[in-house]
């Protein structure tokens, strides 16, 4: 009767929101909604709150929990709310418990008049009211009562519900962080946790570890194989965490293994680790597939037949091409992904060489994605792939998005320089990318070739293949109209300045023109950036008085020159710009020796006798014109973005490293260890057990259906769970840890809380089986016809499945009080 009452009540509520619903389709009223949020539906809380009627009570929860979900601020009726924390219905009370946890951090001291209760909460039968007090009781921000939550914390660390230990992991950080001195207390509760043979408890166990004592990678120590079985069944984001944790155990606890294809000298903890999570490769969950890679990067062998770093490469690929799916948060993902493989190929670039062509882009792809695999495509240039290399990379620069087409030509440039089989193809593209329509790709043109023509008037193997410097910056000089990108006509006229200075042995065949010891082509550079100083950016004046105080060195004795020195000096002081005043009076009195030396006339024009005064109260050190040579020409390498990037100090995989700064929570992760631990302390009972023996098929009382085949019989008689991991399975030759009873029948769990009780009944009866070894003789008694019949089989007749449903329905009743969901 009990159940067909909870089955009527509930359906009643059901009909309820039903017609609610249908009423506001209808365009009726929205104040008459139970949800409705105005001020005055918001007044009517407080006299359903205060009612007797559980009903009313109950409604008045929902509005308020409602309220929060919508933002508004519900805090006012906390003293209200508290008072219900002794109902004794079990909705009320849950939805009162979400609410204190919404403002315990806030409200302490009104808290502390129910502490009574909380205590009393701990004992409850229903799994998820123990676990919400402690919730509660953690959340109280209060030192008078730290001791209170410890005593409630050791006595659930053992409870028999993997859930509330799982609660009682997140209150020890909690604990830790409300009093550091309470470590010694709680370490041997977080000792007990990491025996836990639940699964579900070992993301936040772990979590709790890194909270509290992340340098005590000791005390992993007996529990490092344990931890390893459990992580194909713990939860996704547990066994990220777990992977973490366990990467920086081996660094740190056992030897690096050698490059060998074979497991003689590897670790055999290390060994296990890694084909233990081999499987997670598997997962749904993109950080788990992110964390094993990272493990297999930082820890697998380089060449190895069966756990080398290549298995890491193609779930990482498959990860990252899902761009094409519309589902919200692909895109983010694929483009985290794509930089981490970036930074993996810009280290070990060796790693994914078989798959350049998984590289090319797409117009579909993002700016950040097209980003990262230029980075990944230039790391992986090699004399094998360089004329598909600078192919595609001229297909790039056609891209409308404009940092694409900027990446594209550094990528150019960077294969000019380091792969003289295609130097002058790519040579010819940067140069015809002057003629271009878009500034930005002629500016970012403009600046590689400044990097080319460096390159190559220092390195000989590159220059082989390319013209000489002067006759490339001849070219570029010729293209000085069409640039406008200021950035770009700065680094024009440093070039000019640069290489400006004719070979002696040339001198005749000036036949008398231009200035000596100067190209012919130069002045005429010079006068175009004198003509349109006044209209140059500051960038481009700093380089034109630059190249004007370098021709002067170069040939001081040219009457031109000087005048035209001259007109530039006083132009520059008395510009708006302070740097170029500055830089102007700088290079004015830098050359001073030179003009004592050849006797020419002061640069800014003004009476000699001033201009002599002026410098003679400067004083100082004068140079001669070769140290002023020195200085004004010398040679400097210039670095450029397009080079590989250097080794960030940041480790790979880690968001510091993606997003370029130190983020809190992140630790270096260290170099493997000189002194590895012995394997013998991790030796331990959990390491130690086996699977249960298979017990002889026991002789029922009722009868069995016959099978259709020998196979399907075996499937019944042996059947197993399938583990909750998104791998799906366990490793290949590994025999999972299963108690006797973890087999149950679908049709048995008609709410949460007779599954929460039955896993952890399950896992009482691992626990006391693995204390006593070997285990005792206990007779054989068949198995409910549940666990052998499913309930969808076709030969199950219609009265077996009514007397199935009669029990389920006593077994229910029986757990009256600790139903969820009723």
């Amino acid at each position: 009767m009990a159940a067909l009452n909870r089955l009527s009540q509930r359906i009643i509520e059901n009909f309820q929101e039903t017609t609610r619903d249908l009423s506001l389709l209808a365009g009726s009223n929205p104040s008459s909604t139970p949800y409705d949020l105005s001020d005055d539906r918001l007044k009517e809380i407080s006299k359903l709150l205060e009612s007797r009627v559980e009903r009313e009570r109950l409604e008045g929860m929902k509005r308020i929990i409602a309220g929060i979900s919508k933002g508004r601020d519900m805090e006012s009726f906390f003293a209200q709310v508290v008072k219900n924390v002794v109902s004794q219905s079990i909705e009320i009370r849950k939805l009162v418990y979400i609410y204190l946890l919404r403002f315990a951090s806030t409200n302490s001291d009104l808290l502390l008049l129910s502490i009574n209760t909380f205590q009393k909460d701990l004992s409850d039968p229903s799994p998820l009211i123990r676990s919400m007090s402690l919730r509660v009781l953690t959340s109280i921000r209060v030192p008078v009562i730290q001791g209170i939550v410890m005593l409630g914390l050791k006595k659930l660390v053992t409870d028999r519900n993997p859930w509330v230990r799982k609660t009682v992991a997140g209150g020890l950080a909690k604990v830790y962080e409300m009093d550091s001195t309470s470590l010694p207390q709680l370490i041997p509760l977080l000792q007990t946790l990491l025996s836990s043979p639940s699964p579900l408890t070992l993301g936040a166990t772990l979590t709790a570890f890194i909270e509290i004592c992340p340098d005590r990678l000791d005390l992993l120590h007996p529990y490092y194989r344990h931890i390893i079985k459990l992580l194909v069944d713990a939860d996704e984001w547990g066994q990220s965490v777990a992977l973490g944790v366990l990467t920086r155990y081996a660094r740190m606890m056992l030897e690096q293994p050698p490059n060998s294809d074979e497991f003689s000298g590897i670790d055999e903890d290390l060994a296990m680790l890694l084909h233990f999570i081999k499987p997670l490769f598997q997962s749904r969950n993109p950080a788990v597939v992110l964390a094993t890679a990272n493990a297999y990067y930082h820890l697998a062998p380089s060449a190895h037949k069966i756990i080398s770093q290549d298995l890491l490469v193609k779930p990482l690929l498959r990860l990252a091409g899902v761009t094409n799916d519309e589902k919200l948060g692909k895109e983010q993902i694929s483009a985290l992904t794509w930089d981490v493989i970036a930074s993996m190929v810009e280290e070990r670039p060796w790693l994914f060489a078989k798959h350049h062509q998984s590289f090319f882009l797409y117009t579909s792809d993002s700016a950040s994605i097209q980003k990262s695999k230029l980075r990944a495509l230039v790391a992986l240039v090699d004399k094998d792939n360089a004329q598909v290399s600078i192919r595609e990379f001229k297909h790039y620069v056609q891209f409308p998005e404009s940092k694409t087409g900027e990446e594209a030509v550094k990528a150019i440039g960077y294969i000019v320089r380091t792969q003289p089989e295609v130097a002058a193809s790519g040579l010819r593209s940067l140069m015809r990318l002057l003629k271009s329509q878009r500034d930005t790709l002629v500016a970012q043109a403009v600046i590689v070739l400044k990097s080319v023509i460096l390159s190559s008037s220092t390195n000989s193997s590159s220059s082989s293949s390319l013209p000489s410097p002067q006759k490339l910056v001849a070219k570029l000089a010729k293209q000085l109209d069409g640039i406008t990108n200021p950035k770009a006509r700065a680094s024009v006229y440093w070039l000019v300045g640069q290489f400006a200075a004719c070979d002696p042995s040339q001198e005749s065949e000036k036949k008398g023109l231009g200035w000596e010891g100067v190209e012919l082509w130069v002045p005429d550079i010079l006068r175009k950036g004198i003509k349109g100083f006044v209209n140059e950016a500051t960038q481009s004046k700093l380089q034109i008085i630059t190249l004007a105080t370098k021709l002067l060195v170069l040939s001081p004795s040219a009457s031109q020159l000087n005048l035209m020195s001259n007109y530039l000096f006083s132009l520059a002081r008395y510009d708006n710009d302070y740097d170029v005043r500055d830089r102007a009076r700088f290079l004015h009195a830098l050359l001073k020796g030179v003009r004592d030396e050849k006797g020419s006339a002061t640069p800014n024009g003004g009476e000699d006798e001033d201009g002599q005064e002026e410098e003679e109260d400067r004083g100082g050190v004068v140079l001669r014109r070769e140290q002023v040579k020195v200085v004004i020409l010398g040679k400097r390498e210039i670095g450029d973005s397009s080079e590989k990037r250097q080794a960030s100090e940041y480790q790979v995989g880690s968001m510091s490293r993606i997003t370029g700064r130190k983020l809190n929570g992140y630790e270096e992760l260290p170099e493997w260890t000189d002194d590895p631990t012995d394997s013998s302390l991790r030796d331990s009972e959990f390491e130690n057990l086996q699977a249960p023996t298979p017990l002889p098929a026991p002789t029922p009382t009722y009868p069995i259906p016959p099978t259709t085949s020998q196979g399907a019989n075996v499937i019944r008689q042996g059947i197993s769970p399938v583990g909750s991991s998104p791998a799906g399975s366990y490793p290949r030759g590994i025999t999972p840890n299963l108690g006797a009873n973890t087999t149950a029948a679908k049709g048995k769990f008609r709410d949460l809380d007779a599954f929460l009780n039955s896993e952890s009944e399950s896992g009482d009866e691992t626990e006391s089986e693995s204390d006593h070894l070997p285990p005792a003789p206990r007779a054989v008694t068949a198995p409910p016809r549940s666990a052998i019949v499913p309930e969808y089989d076709e030969d199950t007749s219609e009265e077996e499945t009514d007397e199935e449903e009669q029990e389920s329905e006593s077994e229910s009743e029986d757990d009256e009080r600790a139903a969820l969901y009723r």
